[in-house]
């Protein structure tokens, strides 16, 4: 008998390290992680972290990422709150140690998490399955790619609401328990400040259904809602404000809305299994058709789905699983986002538009820079807007949090138990455990591969460690986004590299980049063919780059290389194969050095209304002529010219310099002789990133030969035998 008792109480412990073992038999804790990128930038900030307390540098800036500014530690993801409790696990094994055995313990504390909370509403078996479901189903188990922060988060909701649920039915306790859930909430914001939200719609919409069910007065809810908020934005205020203080000091600019709009998810994933099931995948992949990114695994299961909804038939009856069903409809409409998705594709509907412009109006006053123009742009014109677009208008800085997908982590909570809640109205012993086990196979997660960490380096960082860089010189790690389409390698394994060769990079890793490297990023996005662009070497030059790293991950960076080799400002210095052992970098480099300027006079990036540079500089061509700088820090600069009229007979030249819209000097010739001067260009009319500079002339004409009339027809106004602008010293 006390055996069978033993067995009864640990069996949901067996079952939890029957999956766990399952999915991480492959991994060595110490030596393997189970995939690179995003894994590489917790690993990476680890190992940062421990050599900047170790050396007494400032962890808040690793000064060789986002080169020349410096990679600030805030404006990554995952807060460094949670970091910090990360380094004795980094001190005790190393990193890879550290990420595997903490993703290992939120898979811990989810289910056990999720098991108590269940408990206080159904028998043994049916919350050990809504245990399962929760810790295991495909989008938590899609965040082992790096996202440790999400799984930090997630882990502790049903702890969240297990402590609410407590503080409710404890009167006497109550501020004790309430005080527990505003820890737990602000633990979960030291992940990421994400769980502001996300922690906040599970703690608002259990208390909405209590309210609902009349178990709980408003009077008594709002007071459950406001204590612990307020402890729990008081522990995550000192990330929140480090997060927003690194993003501003670096100009961060954040997500447009159809970015926001695409990592929503979609309708159709839903009820579909997990698109990496072991043995449902293919089944998934057939149905589901859209992009197989994270919001694309929002995927709870069919026999989940169709259990969860005969649980729902229940909870209409009765009231104590009105909570749940708030939870479960709160969390995954807002999951999808801000539109109706089929695919990966917003639903258009073309009767919506009348709502669709009244949401965009209340967005161009709320969010002018979120809501741009003033009618909706495709697809949003004709789009099924849900209510994630209304908050997004409304709700400050709720855009942030981009991947909206995450907001089913809540609801899925609120299904699971109401899947739960059909499984224990199941009143034939064997059927019970019959679906059951039907659930259990499809929760059943895809085994986690083995890479080798750190593995090998590469040939191409060991040459590259031998090669000396003058003060202000980098490199750029460049890799193929589409043919003939180069873009920064902003990944893990670009930071990982600098710990090798020691070389400044342009690159960084995670997704919130300075102004300016975004600009080089979407520059080279939106120029195809981008070797064969004459602004491209200008472009570099204010990064400093010295070397470019073109990584040859497949066929589209062959058609790149090729371009490059015909650069007369690129000089192809060779490609070295991968190490024979495994690593990060598997794939060959190929080296190009960027050469010092054909004409060191002019450094702007040439843009409109200009004649190709000649070996004594350029001329303005029209009355117009734009030009492009980039800005790696908000100082002053100075505008540095050399120029001289076109000479016409009887017409007298004056040109205006403008930058960023604001005159910031002008000359006027009184004959035709060249002229020098500089022009100081305050700060505060310099943008982090991209900065324009606008050259206006009152005239332009075909140049007059000694002669007559000569043969260049171009219109030109002004020539420039110099044109820089540079830092004031």
């Amino acid at each position: 008998a006390r055996i069978r008792a033993f067995a009864e109480r640990a069996w949901p412990a067996g079952l939890l390290a029957l999956f766990l073992a399952w999915g991480w038999h492959a991994q060595s804790l110490a030596h393997s992680v189970p995939v690179y990128g995003d894994v590489i930038e917790i690993t990476w900030l680890l190992s940062w972290y421990d050599e900047a307390l170790r050396t007494g540098q400032n962890p808040a800036v690793y000064p060789l990422a986002f080169y020349p500014g410096g990679w600030q530690i805030g404006t990554f993801g995952a807060g460094p709150i949670m970091i910090f409790g990360l380094l004795p696990l980094h001190w005790l094994g190393g990193p890879a140690f550290a990420y595997n055995v903490a993703v290992l313990l939120t898979f811990v504390v989810a289910y056990w998490g999720a098991y108590v909370l269940a408990r206080r509403f159904v028998e043994r078996l049916p919350a050990a399955i809504v245990a399962l479901l929760f810790a295991f189903w495909g989008f938590r188990w899609f965040q082992t790619i790096g996202h440790l922060n999400v799984l930090l988060g997630s882990a502790l909701i049903p702890w969240i609401v297990w402590a609410l649920e407590r503080a409710l039915n404890a009167p006497a306790r109550r501020w004790g328990w309430l005080a527990l859930v505003g820890l737990l909430w602000g633990v979960s914001i030291f992940g990421t400040p994400y769980f502001v939200w996300i922690s906040g719609l599970g703690v608002a919409g259990w208390l909405v259904g209590r309210v609902a069910a009349k178990s709980v007065g408003w009077r008594a809810a709002l007071v459950a809602l406001l204590v612990p908020s307020t402890i729990a934005l008081l522990l995550g205020a000192p990330g929140i404000y480090w997060s927003w203080r690194a993003s501003t000091d670096v100009a961060a600019i954040f997500y447009s809305l159809g970015e926001v709009d695409f990592w929503g998810s979609s309708l159709n994933s839903l009820p579909l299994p997990y698109l990496s099931h072991p043995w449902l995948g293919s089944f998934a992949r057939s149905i589901y058709k859209g992009l197989p990114y994270e919001q694309g695994t929002v995927n709870l299961g069919l026999v989940t789905t169709l259990v969860a909804f005969a649980g729902l038939w229940f909870a209409r009856r009765e009231r104590l699983w009105w909570p749940a069903l708030i939870l479960a409809a709160a969390g995954l409409v807002l999951s999808l986002g801000l539109t109706l998705k089929w695919d990966g594709t917003a639903v258009q509907w073309g009767w919506t538009e009348p709502l669709n412009q009244a949401l965009w109006s209340l967005g161009r006053t709320t969010k002018p820079l979120l809501f741009p123009g003033e009618q909706p742009y495709e697809p949003f014109d004709e789009s099924f807007s849900l209510p994630g677009m209304l908050l997004a208008a409304l709700v400050p800085f709720l855009e942030r949090a981009r991947v909206f997908a995450r907001f089913a982590l809540v609801g899925s909570l609120g299904l699971f138990l109401l899947a739960g809640a059909a499984l224990s109205k199941v009143n034939n012993r064997y059927l019970q455990w019959a679906l059951a086990a039907l659930l259990v196979v499809e929760v059943v997660p895809p085994p986690l591969p083995s890479l080798p960490f750190p593995g090998a380096t590469h040939p191409a960082f060991d040459w590259l460690a031998q090669q000396p860089l003058a003060e202000g010189q980098s490199i750029v790690d460049l890799v193929g986004a589409h043919p003939h389409t180069p873009v920064l390698m902003n990944l893990g394994e670009s930071v990982w590299a600098t710990r090798l060769h020691g070389k400044p990079t342009v690159a960084g890793a995670s997704s919130v980049w300075p102004a300016e490297t975004m600009f080089l990023f979407q520059w080279l996005a939106n120029h195809p063919h981008a070797f064969a662009n004459p602004d491209l070497a200008p472009a570099l030059r204010f990064f400093g780059a010295r070397y470019v790293l073109l990584h040859m991950r497949g066929d589209l960076e062959q058609g790149i290389l090729e371009e490059a080799r015909q650069n007369q400002e690129v000089s192809f210095v060779e490609c070295f194969s991968p190490a024979s052992e495994p690593g990060l970098w598997s794939y060959p480099i190929c080296v190009l050095e960027v050469l010092p300027p054909i004409n060191p006079n002019v450094n702007l990036m040439l843009e409109d209304g200009w004649s190709g540079q000649e070996a004594w500089g350029v001329w303005a061509e029209g009355t117009s002529s734009r030009s492009l700088w980039v800005a790696t820090a908000r100082r002053e600069h100075l505008l540095i010219v050399e120029l001289f009229p076109n000479c016409i007979e009887g017409q007298r030249q004056r040109v205006v310099f403008q930058v960023n819209g604001t005159p910031v000097g002008e000359h006027a010739w009184e004959n035709c002789e060249a002229w020098s001067g500089e022009f100081a260009v305050p700060a505060s009319l310099v943008q982090r990133g991209a900065n324009d500079l606008l050259v206006q002339s009152d005239f332009a004409a075909r140049p007059v030969a000694a002669e007559g009339q000569s043969q260049d027809t171009r219109e030109l106004s002004v020539g420039f035998s110099r044109l820089k602008i540079e830092p004031a010293p």
